[in-house]
C-alpha cells in the first residue's frame, strides 16, 4: 500500500505596503503575486493508481504563443535556473539544505505542471487541489509516470522566471522543494490568462521515477 506524507498548509495572500503578495508561510513576494505551500509526497507511484487530472480541454490561456506545454529556451531556462539554485548550500527557513545534484528535465512531468497551470488560469483557482479532487501526485501518475517521489510548486502573479524562482527560493517549503536530494527530475509550467485574479500561473513538479 501507498504511504503518502504531504506537507501541506494553508495559503494565505498577505497584503502589505511596500510587497502587497506573500506566501502561505511568510515569505515576501511581489505585489500581486502569491506562492502556494511546497507540497512533497513519497511512496509507490505506481501509474495506475486512478488519480484524474483536470480538464484542460478548451484551454483558453496563453502558454507560450500556441496554448501547449513549454519546451524549449522555457524549459532550458528553468532548469538552468533550479540546478543553479541546487549546485549551492542555502538556508531555506533556518534549515539548511546541501547542495545536491542537478535535475534532469522529464517531458511528462512537464505535461503534468502544464495542465495544471492551464485549469488555474482557466478557472481562476489557486491550490495545489485541481479541480476534481485531484492531487499532485495524481496528475503525474496520470502522465504515466512511475514514481516513487514527488514534489509540487506553484505560484500566481509573478511576470517572470528570475521573480518566481526569487519568490520560491524565499519561501522555505519551495526552497526545500527545489534542493530536495530525493528528486532526480522536474518538468515545470506557466500559463497566462488576463482574466484570472494573477494573470499568470506557475508549476514546478520534481520526482523521482520508481
Amino acid at each position: 500500500m501507498r504511504t503518502l506524507s504531504l506537507l501541506i498548509l494553508s495559503t494565505l495572500l498577505v497584503t502589505g505596503c511596500g510587497s502587497g503578495g506573500g506566501s502561505d508561510d511568510g515569505a515576501v513576494a511581489d505585489s500581486g503575486s502569491n506562492s502556494g505551500n511546497g507540497t512533497v509526497i513519497s511512496g509507490d507511484g505506481s501509474s495506475d493508481n486512478g488519480g484524474t487530472s483536470g480538464n484542460n480541454d478548451g484551454n483558453s490561456g496563453n502558454n507560450g504563443s500556441n496554448g501547449e506545454p513549454q519546451s524549449g529556451d522555457f524549459a532550458d531556462q528553468m532548469l538552468a535556473a533550479v540546478n543553479a539554485a541546487r549546485a549551492q548550500a542555502r538556508d531555506c527557513g533556518g534549515q539548511m539544505m546541501p547542495a545536491v545534484p542537478a535535475l534532469t528535465w522529464d517531458y511528462s512531468l512537464e505535461q503534468a505542471a502544464f495542465v495544471h497551470s492551464s485549469n488555474m488560469a482557466n478557472y481562476n483557482f489557486f491550490s495545489h487541489t485541481g479541480l476534481n479532487g485531484d492531487q499532485p501526485s495524481d496528475r503525474v501518475s496520470d502522465q504515466g509516470y512511475s514514481w516513487s517521489s514527488v514534489g509540487e510548486n506553484i505560484a500566481a502573479g509573478q511576470k517572470d522566471l528570475a521573480t518566481v524562482m526569487d519568490s520560491w527560493l524565499n519561501s522555505p517549503g519551495h526552497c526545500k522543494n527545489i534542493m530536495g536530494a530525493n528528486f532526480t527530475q522536474m518538468g515545470a509550467a506557466s500559463v497566462t490568462n488576463s482574466s484570472a485574479q494573477y494573470s499568470i500561473y506557475w508549476t514546478q513538479v520534481f520526482a523521482r521515477p520508481r
